[in-house]
């Protein structure tokens, strides 16, 4: 790919097939519900950087893991 100053230009003639991988993407889950909730900025970065060390998942997965954790030990 020929790089200018400000953009990276697609040349299909550099395309290398056996690079190429097939990419199937996840059915939504009917039963998934979207929410938002509005936490500080300071938990937001200790989210992050606990996330981050704990295998670079992100802050937001690390909450749902916590919350399903808890859940299972308030429902037993």
């Amino acid at each position: 790919m020929k790089k200018t100053k400000n953009s990276t230009r697609y040349n299909a003639a550099e395309w290398d097939e056996s690079k190429s991988v097939t990419v199937t993407p996840e059915k939504r889950v009917a039963s998934e519900l979207s929410t938002s909730i509005r936490l500080p900025r300071a938990m937001i970065q200790k989210l992050r950087k606990i996330a981050a060390k704990k295998g670079e998942i992100g802050y937001q997965t690390l909450i749902k893991i916590w919350i399903a954790e808890r859940l299972e030990k308030e429902a037993a």
